[in-house]
């Protein structure tokens, strides 16, 4: 059994299947003898009202003997108990279930933006993601837990030796290299930035991969220098690298070393 909520100083158990102790609720309205669950569960109303909720389940199920004995019943029945014993009693059990949930909700949200944080700060490190996108994945995390966006509006981009504090334009390699004059393919210039330890390949789990492997490419701490990883448009969970502009000729110039 578990504590779920305290009325008046006294605290209502649970059974194993969450129905709620009517003998903690008599003792919480004041324990007297007219208010006993068993006068209750006489009446030819709770009775009806038994009955309709045994399709839900099992509304009512008595613990004889034990630490753990008493009267459990599921929610609605607790407000129909509340409610026979008094207007107010019922009125002070309705705003304990409400807020008990309110605090359950905020310690859900709580938790997924805690198993956010944790996951960024992941993808962050493993994918070198640049603060253009991890900024955006923040707000999107704040919009998700309800918060309100207290993150900056714009993020730096720029190589990370750079110390003008200005973002640096970026184009896709195929871009770059078209931009450039450069008769080679992105995939070759990938593989040979590769042996430069500038990019690596990482894979993901896919129904379309080959024997459900997808491939992508990704910029290393090194790579850091030439371009950035973004968030891939075509799926969140890869990176696409992108060539800052202003590295280009120093990027390109890399190729003539490889053999």
């Amino acid at each position: 059994m578990n504590q779920l909520m305290v009325i008046d100083g006294v605290t209502v158990r649970r059974d194993p299947e969450g129905r709620y102790c009517l003998n903690d609720l008599h003792r919480a309205a004041g324990g007297e003898r007219r208010h006993e669950p068993t006068l209750w569960r006489n009446l030819q109303q709770t009775g009806e009202l038994v009955q309709l909720l045994s399709d839900t389940g099992i509304p009512v199920s008595v613990i004889k003997g034990g630490a753990g004995q008493g009267t459990f019943v599921c929610k609605e029945l607790v407000y129909s108990y509340a409610m026979w014993i008094s207007p107010e009693f019922n009125l002070k059990v309705i705003r304990t279930f409400d807020a008990a949930v309110s605090q359950q909700a905020i310690s859900q949200a709580a938790d997924k933006m805690q198993a956010g944080v944790i996951l960024l700060d992941f993808m962050q490190r493993s994918l070198n993601l640049s603060n253009s996108s991890v900024l955006g994945a923040c707000q999107k995390l704040q919009e998700a837990a309800g918060l309100p966006n207290l993150a900056p509006q714009y993020a730096i981009d720029a190589p990370v030796d750079a110390m003008d504090g200005s973002s640096r334009p970026t184009q896709s390699l195929s871009a770059l290299l078209k931009a450039n004059g450069i008769r080679l393919t992105a995939n070759q210039v990938y593989h040979q930035l590769a042996k430069l330890g500038i990019v690596e390949q990482k894979t993901r789990r896919s129904r379309s991969g080959v024997n459900g492997i997808k491939k992508f490419w990704s910029l290393t701490a090194k790579g850091c220098m030439y371009g950035k990883n973004i968030t891939s448009p075509a799926n969140p969970r890869e990176t696409q690298p992108h060539f800052f502009e202003s590295r280009a000729p120093e990027l390109f110039r890399l190729l003539d070393t490889v053999h």
